[in-house]
Formats: C-alpha cells, structure tokens, sequence
C-alpha cells in the first residue's frame, strides 16, 4: 500500500516539476547559472519529497530481503552502487556548475537504480 502511495507522490511531484518554465511562476531561490526555485518547482516538491520519504520506508522494510537477494548477485550490486553514486553525483554537480544538461542525465541513472530496487523490493 504504501509502494503504491509512494509511487503515485513521485508521479504528481515529478509531473508538476516537470512543468514548461513559461507555466513556473516567478523565481524564488537562484540556485546557480540556468538552475532556479520557482513557485511551481516549491509545489512539486511536497508531494516528490513525501513520496520519496513513502518509497524509502518501504525500502528500508524490506532491506534483509533485498540483502539476500543482492548477496546472491555481488557484481549486481556494485554495479547499483556505483550507477546510483553517479548519477547523484552528476545531479549535485550539474546544479552548482556550469554541467548545465549533466542532471538529466544524471537523473535518469539514479531513478533507474530507485524503480530497479523497487522492482526487486515489490518482487521480493
């Protein structure tokens, strides 16, 4: 119930953050060059970080069950690490440099490993 609940925050989050800018609102927060807060982006960050918090209680639930099941796959599971590792890394670097379109890509490694892990977790 709450793998679903958590999925469906993420979807709203993400739908809202991923708005057009000419839709966003006046900036609030200037983060770095390209990178800004904006009214709408202070919105979608509620339901994202709810939904975040949702998926990790169920993830943290089920951490022995997903011990086993990466003990069994050792290359897998260093291979999640360094991916996830990355990914956040590129998302971090992207908003305080001038790595303007490194999040995205950056982003799309670590949510690969995040809905990889929930897979293995809603499975297991």
């Amino acid at each position: 119930m709450l793998f679903r609940w958590g999925l469906g925050c993420l979807a709203v989050g993400l739908a809202i953050l991923g708005m057009p800018a000419s839709l966003e609102g006046p900036v609030l927060v200037e983060i770095g060059p390209g990178h800004a807060v904006a009214a709408a982006d202070a919105v979608g960050i509620l339901p994202l970080a709810i939904g975040s918090a949702l998926l990790c209680c169920v993830l943290w639930s089920r951490r022995f069950q997903l011990g086993i099941w990466v003990s069994s796959r050792p290359a897998t599971g260093f291979g999640a690490v360094f991916i996830s590792g990355l990914g956040l890394g590129l998302l971090l670097a992207s908003s305080f440099s001038s790595f303007f379109w490194w999040w995205a890509i950056g982003a799309v490694l670590f949510a690969s490993i995040v809905v990889a892990a929930s897979m293995v977790a809603a499975r297991v």
